[in-house]
C-alpha cells in the first residue's frame, strides 16, 4: 500500500487565506505533497486564482479597506487581472459564515489573487517536486458565469508548457469538455474528472471520455469506487476530506490523493 498524495485544498484554506500566494508557498514549505487551485480567465486573459465566480463579499476588501456589498458584484471574468489585483482577500468578514467555517485560518491582511505564473514560480522555488491540481473553474449549468471552458484550458495548456511544468500538473474540473479540450491539445497533460455529491457519473464514464483519474467528491469516495477507477485504469482522488476517519479509510481504501482543507491533519496520519 502506497501513500496517498497530501493535497491542501485552495492551498490549504483551514490553514491560511484560501487560494493566495501566501498559501501555497507555505504549504510547499510544509512539505505537503501539493495544492488543488481555482483558476479562471480575467477580461484580458490573464489566469488569476480565485474561486468565486463573482468577487465575494465574504473575503474580498477594496482600496480603502472597506468591505463589498451586495449578491451581484462584478464577475471575475468582466475584471481586468490589474483591476482585481486591487482587491484584499486576506482574511474573512467578522460574523459571516464564511469566517466561522474559517475561524482558525492564519490572517493575512494584504494578499491578493495570485496570477497561475506566480502561484507555479512561488512553489517551484521551495518544493520542486510540489504539484498543483489546478481546476477550471467554470460552469456547467451557466456558462456565461466565466470565459467558455475551452479557452480556459487552451490557456492554462500554454502557461504549462509555457513554463515547463505540466509534469508537475493534474487537471482536474467539473466542466469536462474543457478536460477532453486540454487532452487534445496535450495528450500527456494528466487529467482527473471531477465528479459533485449528486453526480451519478463514475470511472466508466470517465474512462469513455479519455479521463486519467477521478476526482471524486468525499461522500462518494468509497473503497468501492476505487475498486471501479483501478478497473479502469484510472487514478483515485477524493475532496474535500476534512475528518480523520474519513481520512483513514482512503488511505485503507489506497487512493492516489487525498484533496484537504487541513492538510496537517492528514500529513499526522501518513507518519
Amino acid at each position: 500500500m502506497t501513500k496517498p498524495l497530501n493535497i491542501a485544498h485552495r492551498g490549504g484554506a483551514g490553514l491560511w487565506p484560501e487560494n493566495t500566494l501566501f498559501a501555497f508557498v507555505s504549504a510547499a514549505k510544509s512539505g505537503f505533497d501539493g495544492a488543488e487551485l481555482d483558476v479562471q480567465l480575467t477580461r484580458d486573459g490573464r489566469l488569476v486564482v480565485f474561486h468565486d465566480f463573482r468577487l465575494n463579499p465574504d473575503l474580498c476588501r477594496d482600496a480603502s479597506g472597506q468591505w463589498l456589498h451586495g449578491k451581484h458584484l462584478p464577475l471575475i471574468r468582466d475584471l481586468t487581472f490589474a483591476e482585481l489585483q486591487s482587491f484584499d482577500v486576506g482574511r474573512p468578514k467578522p460574523g459571516t459564515l464564511y469566517a466561522h467555517m474559517h475561524r482558525k485560518i492564519m490572517v493575512r491582511d494584504g494578499e491578493r489573487m495570485p496570477a497561475l505564473a506566480d502561484v507555479i514560480a512561488g512553489v517551484r522555488a521551495v518544493k520542486k517536486d510540489f504539484r498543483l491540481f489546478i481546476e477550471l473553474k467554470t460552469s456547467v449549468d451557466e456558462p456565461t458565469l466565466s470565459a467558455p471552458v475551452e479557452a480556459v484550458a487552451e490557456a492554462v495548456v500554454a502557461e504549462l508548457k509555457n513554463l515547463a511544468f505540466g509534469e508537475f500538473a493534474v487537471l482536474v474540473g467539473f466542466d469536462w469538455k474543457g478536460l477532453i479540450h486540454a487532452k487534445t491539445l496535450d495528450p500527456a497533460l494528466r487529467c482527473w474528472f471531477s465528479t459533485s455529491r449528486n453526480s451519478p457519473a463514475g470511472a466508466e464514464d470517465i474512462k469513455a471520455r479519455g479521463g486519467d483519474g477521478w476526482f471524486c467528491a468525499a461522500n462518494h469516495a468509497s473503497a468501492e469506487a476505487v475498486r471501479a477507477a483501478r478497473a479502469c485504469g484510472l487514478s483515485f482522488g477524493a475532496w474535500t476530506v476534512n475528518t480523520r476517519r474519513a481520512m483513514r479509510a482512503l488511505i485503507t481504501a489506497n487512493v492516489d490523493a487525498i484533496c484537504t482543507d487541513r492538510p496537517d491533519a492528514l500529513a499526522t496520519l501518513l507518519r
